[in-house]
């Protein structure tokens, strides 16, 4: 008895502990700041490893090295972006690597883990923003979803195995057709 126990309270922490994206190694050296506390002393995260995530805005391959612009999202504990209107600011993460812009295209989820570099200024509009370099070590590009249309009838809660979705007891069928006439319905 003591066994199963045990064995129901590690799975579950075997679980969770799979859940994050970013290898163990990036993980631990990975600082707690958030997005905003670097943005607001960049200085003092200089060299230390952070781990973030948004939406590429832009893809930009130079002589050695690609530069990916980001719009910072916050992380799920899946490290994967939420949503764009929680966004606290712009990063660019640079990889000493040729990365694809139709693979890293505009829009696509990002996960980035790297060090800090330093402050650089750009302009967005005429706005002078100060925008944070990262030197990316990993890297993790969110499958895109797709969509798909119709309903899904497969076992439920509330499955009814004789069920068919495409009986309709008030469509009168074929032999209303032949016998009786046009479809009240479509006059």
């Amino acid at each position: 008895m003591r066994g199963k126990n045990l064995l129901a309270c590690l799975v579950p922490l075997f679980i969770l502990s799979a859940c994050s994206s970013i290898p163990k190694e990036i993980r631990k050296d990975a600082v707690e700041a958030t997005f905003r506390e670097v943005m607001e002393d960049a200085a003092a995260y200089t060299g230390k490893t952070v781990v973030w995530g948004g939406y590429i805005l832009k893809t930009e391959n130079r002589q050695d090295q690609t530069r990916i612009l980001i719009l910072q999202s916050p992380l799920t504990s899946r490290d994967e972006p939420q949503g764009k209107d929680r966004s606290e600011g712009r990063f660019v993460a640079v990889f000493d690597k040729f990365l694809d812009p139709e693979i890293y295209e505009e829009g696509r989820m990002i996960t980035v883990a790297g060090k800090v570099m330093e402050q650089e200024p750009t302009r967005i509009g005429k706005y002078r923003y100060p925008l944070i370099k990262i030197n990316g070590e990993y890297i993790k590009l969110w499958s895109i979803a797709v969509e798909r249309p119709g309903y899904y009838y497969g076992p439920g809660p509330y499955y009814d195995p004789f069920y068919d979705p495409f009986y309709d007891p008030y469509w009168p069928g074929p032999f209303y057709r032949r016998h009786l006439g046009p479809y009240p319905y479509y006059r």
